[in-house]
């Protein structure tokens, strides 16, 4: 498709990627995964240069953004305002070529519901941008294979939210991904999102946000995140936040006066990391 790939002929080559430690976005919403991926990646047509993507995510993201236009207009000019266009359910189409391969966990294990993985392969075939899309599990990510030299991974915690999955699958999930992405050879950055619109109730999004953040505190690995948990100019444009909205109501967010103490000790000691 020409213009997408007019597009992002504005993809930037930016350089944190020189950082031995991991670069880590903590953020509400998926679509500020995009901006992430603009300021602390490197993307480029050049085939040897694009990235490779893994999404764990309850949902494949991958809609086709009808605001593409806009997005093009304002990404080479300022990143934020361009991200405006973005929403939760189509926040991948945009930078789809600068990626080499995309891969999604969707499940623990086995496939996923059929209606779902149909959704995937119809929406990243219509992109008509040349990347290798594959689907996978967790029990069988350290199986896939891939080329490129850059490796970006977002973490959506609704993934803990959907099937059998649950807070107390955090830890060995993230270990995983963490021990695919400690063998990469090149350069990784990392970005969670919390999706609270997903999740059951605040107390629910609280203990998945916890035990990320114990997780995180575990690892050194990281550099001290940037955090958009309260004050991302994202609006939510996805089918569960319209579906808030025709009923008169705003999408449910977390609030950051009402954060628990434990919780605010937990993100300052990783805001304060040397």
């Amino acid at each position: 498709m020409k213009i997408v790939s007019a597009v992002f002929l504005f993809c930037l080559s930016l350089a944190l990627f020189g950082e031995d430690r991991i670069p880590l976005l903590i953020s509400e919403h998926h679509a500020d995964h995009m901006e992430f991926f603009f300021r602390y990646g490197y993307a480029d047509f050049n085939e040897s240069e694009k990235a490779a993507m893994i999404v764990l995510d309850a949902h494949a993201d991958t809609v086709i953004n009808e605001e593409i236009g806009l997005i093009r207009n304002h990404v080479g000019v300022n990143i934020s305002r361009a991200v405006r266009f973005t929403g939760n359910h189509n926040w991948i189409y945009p930078i789809a070529p600068c990626l080499g391969t995309l891969a999604w966990i969707g499940t623990m294990r086995g496939p996923p519901h059929s209606g779902k993985l149909e959704g995937f392969l119809k929406t990243t075939a219509a992109w008509n941008v040349p990347i290798r899309t594959v689907f996978t599990s967790v029990e069988e990510l350290r199986f896939i294979e891939m080329a490129e030299k850059k490796l970006f991974i977002s973490v959506d915690l609704d993934f803990f939210y959907s099937g059998s999955n649950g807070p107390d699958d955090i830890p060995l999930v993230l270990d995983m991904l963490f021990s695919f992405s400690s063998r990469w050879q090149g350069p990784v950055a990392w970005a969670i999102c919390l999706s609270r619109p997903w999740l059951p109730d605040d107390g629910y999004a609280w203990t998945l946000l916890e035990r990320t953040l114990h997780w995180l505190d575990s690892r050194p690995e990281f550099l001290p995140p940037k955090i958009v948990l309260f004050t991302s100019s994202i609006v939510d444009t996805s089918m569960m936040a319209q579906a808030y909205r025709a009923e008169s109501k705003e999408p449910p967010a977390l609030r950051e006066a009402d954060t628990p103490e434990h919780i605010k000790t937990l993100l300052q000691k990783l805001a304060d990391r040397n």
